[in-house]
């Protein structure tokens, strides 16, 4: 049966319409993460905290946010994905209106992990639900928008939070995110597929979810304590202990699972685990992009907060042509050769910014190390993306990318914490003249620290990927298709 113009034409509309939620719901979990970074110390004059006090309201969004990414993909495929990413954006939204008015601490701690759950509920169900879309042309426009969003996000946190700060005051921060999230919610039920996946009879595996909840909390807050305690101390020491502890808990109770949380199917299809092995490093290379060059600029080259952040406003518009860019590549080759290539070309980018000295000039020294970098993340990122759920049944989507947006949440966590206490620690080391010099140094060796992560992201593509033949040129999501095809005739 043929379509009506009217219905063919509200076609494309709708897809613009859902694309547009789903770049606002990935925009505001990126942005909240980062704007609240520059917001805290002003919060924490405001609220009379100590260091330690005003460092929760940081940990309190990063604990259910990583522990709850896998549980959030997995009630996706359970309980429908419109379901739970209404009730993510929900969550989400009634936690940025309790930040803004909170009038105590414990209060600001609640809405911030509310926006932490929110946050895990919504991000795997999203990118699930791109990767559901029937036409290969609307994912990857799709993918490629929501990594736009994601960069800009990142980029553009710091300008608009310095400048949010100062004018108006950190609640605001918080409080005009909430028109934009409520919106979004609001328009979800109505755009969103409203049908459920078939299976799972034996409903959701709640031990193995508590399991994973508990490890994955206790380690992103063995990661986060290494940065202030340092990796040798009793808390960072026995928070990792804890979370090996509690892993094999988890893998033991998985094993004898009738319905375990992550199907052993999910973790043996090619695409998928090289992605999930691989695109940490991808992430572990923006975040250290942005977490630490902003303190290169400031600290090292001795800019104010604002000119930092307008510094890396150039990484934004590289993101913007980055996205398109890749989607023309991946029709020319295969995705594993495009996301190896990426991260090369980001370890080429850190390789620059760690040349740069304290006297260095921005658009002659720092600009094009910028440049290459942002290139190299950006398409990195969206090509991990599009790969990571290509050949993943409809049903197991949403874990699938609640695994994979863990393993990439957990290197951003790792970058943050990691590469700042290498810097630190070869700053102290250091016997320069003059503390500029120090600093450098010690941002130096973090970016070729990160540079060799990035590397490293790119062999284990290229080794990992290297048996999957057969589809080289394929575009990315008709893999199935085809051997469906073949199987039929």
């Amino acid at each position: 049966m043929s379509l009506s113009r009217p219905e063919h034409a509200a076609r494309p509309r709708k897809a613009l319409y859902l694309t547009a939620l789903l770049v606002v719901t990935n925009f505001l979990v990126v942005f909240d993460g980062l704007v609240v970074t520059v917001a805290l110390p002003t919060v924490q004059r405001g609220f009379g905290m100590s260091q330690v006090g005003a460092q929760w309201v940081m940990t309190a969004y990063m604990l259910p946010l990583g522990g709850m990414l896998l549980l959030g993909g997995r009630c996706g495929d359970r309980y429908g994905r419109r379901r739970v990413l209404t009730t993510g954006l929900g969550l989400f939204t009634v936690g940025l209106m309790l930040a803004g008015l909170a009038p105590t601490p414990w209060l600001l701690l609640v809405s911030r992990a509310l926006q932490g759950v929110g946050a895990a509920l919504a991000v795997p169900t999203s990118f699930a639900t791109i990767s559901s879309r029937p036409d290969a042309g609307d994912r990857d426009r799709m993918f490629a928008a929501v990594a736009v969003a994601g960069g800009l996000g990142a980029a553009g946190g710091a300008v608009v939070g310095g400048a949010v700060i100062q004018g108006l005051g950190w609640r605001y921060v918080f409080l005009l995110s909430v028109p934009v999230a409520a919106c979004a919610f609001l328009s979800a039920p109505k755009l969103l597929p409203g049908h459920r996946p078939r299976g799972h009879p034996d409903g959701l595996d709640l031990p193995g979810a508590a399991l994973s909840v508990a490890g994955l909390m206790i380690l992103v807050y063995g990661i986060a304590g290494v940065e202030h305690a340092g990796l040798a101390s009793p808390v960072v020491l026995g928070s990792l202990a804890g979370s090996v502890l509690v892993f094999l808990m988890f893998i033991s109770h998985e094993r004898k699972a009738a319905a375990p949380l992550i199907r052993p199917e999910v973790l043996r299809v090619p695409s998928f685990r090289t992605s999930a092995l691989a695109m940490p490093a991808n992430e572990f290379s923006y975040q250290g992009t942005v977490f630490i060059g902003l303190l290169f600029f400031q600290q090292a080259l001795g800019y104010s907060p604002l000119a930092a952040g307008l510094a890396f406003c150039p990484l934004g518009i590289v993101v913007l042509a980055g996205s398109p860019l890749t989607k023309l590549l991946l029709r020319r080759y295969h995705w594993t050769i495009i996301a190896s290539c990426a991260q090369f070309l980001s370890a080429c980018g850190f390789v620059l910014l760690a040349l740069a000295s304290p006297s260095a000039r921005y658009v002659p020294h720092i600009l094009p190390g910028l440049l290459i970098l942002g290139l190299g993340t950006v398409v990195g990122a969206v090509t991990f993306n599009i790969a990571a759920g290509k050949d993943l049944s409809a049903n197991e989507k949403g874990v699938g990318y609640g695994l994979f947006e863990t393993a990439k949440y957990v290197a951003g966590v790792l970058a943050i914490a990691c590469l700042g206490s290498i810097a630190a620690a070869r700053t102290a080391h250091m016997d320069a003249a003059d503390q500029a010099t120090a600093l450098a140094a010690g941002y130096r060796l973090a970016f070729l620290v990160a540079a060799g992560i990035a590397v490293l992201g790119g062999l284990v593509t290229v080794l990992l990927g290297g048996d999957q033949k057969g589809f080289a040129h394929e575009r990315p999501g008709t893999v199935r298709a085809s051997r469906s095809r073949r199987n039929v005739s």
